[in-house]
C-alpha cells in the first residue's frame, strides 16, 4: 500500500504565523510594569475614558502601563511584548491568547498566572458598558484583588 503524501511537502504551520517571528511589533522600551492590550478605540471615546477611569480605579499612573490597541484580526507576537516590556501585569480587553500567539485558556475576569505574568482577560470595553454585571465581576474578581488588594504577586 503506497501512501502519496510527503511529509516535507506538509503544510504544519501556514505562513498566516509568521507575524510572530519576523515582525518587530515594538520599536520602543515599554518597561512599565501593565501592559494593557485593548480593542481600537478612538481618542476621547466613551471606551477611553472608560478605560483610563479603570486604570486609575486600580491607582495605577500613566507611569505604571502602557496600553496597546490591537484590532480583532491583527497578531503581536507576545514574546516581543515580553521581552520589551517584562509586565507583571497583563490586562487583555477584548483579545485572545491566541492573538498572541498563546496556546492557552485564561478564565475570564480572573488572574490568570502564566509565564512570570498575571493576566487578566475582559470582554472588550463596549461589551463591559453593555454588561454591568461582566464590569463588576472583573472588578470583584480581578482588579481590586490584584492592584488594590495585592493578592497576587510575581516573584522575579
Amino acid at each position: 500500500m503506497a501512501d502519496n503524501t510527503n511529509i516535507i511537502k506538509s503544510k504544519v504551520v501556514g505562513s498566516e504565523f509568521d507575524v510572530f517571528w519576523t515582525q518587530d511589533f515594538i520599536t520602543d522600551e515599554l518597561q512599565k510594569n501593565t501592559l494593557v492590550l485593548s480593542c481600537p478605540y478612538l481618542p476621547g471615546s466613551t471606551e477611553e475614558q472608560q478605560l483610563l477611569k479603570m486604570l486609575q480605579a486600580c491607582t495605577l499612573t500613566p507611569d505604571n502601563y502602557h496600553i496597546i490597541q490591537v484590532a480583532a484580526d491583527q497578531q503581536v507576537p507576545w514574546h516581543q511584548l515580553r521581552d520589551r516590556a517584562q509586565p507583571q501585569h497583563v490586562i487583555l480587553l477584548g483579545i485572545t491568547p491566541q492573538q498572541l500567539g498563546i496556546s492557552a485558556w485564561f478564565r475570564l475576569h480572573e488572574p490568570n498566572r502564566f509565564n512570570d505574568c498575571i493576566w487578566i482577560p475582559a470582554v472588550s470595553l463596549p461589551e463591559l458598558d453593555k454588561h454591568p454585571d461582566a464590569k463588576k465581576a472583573l472588578w470583584l474578581n480581578a482588579l481590586k484583588p490584584v492592584f488594590v488588594d495585592k493578592q497576587y504577586e510575581i516573584n522575579r
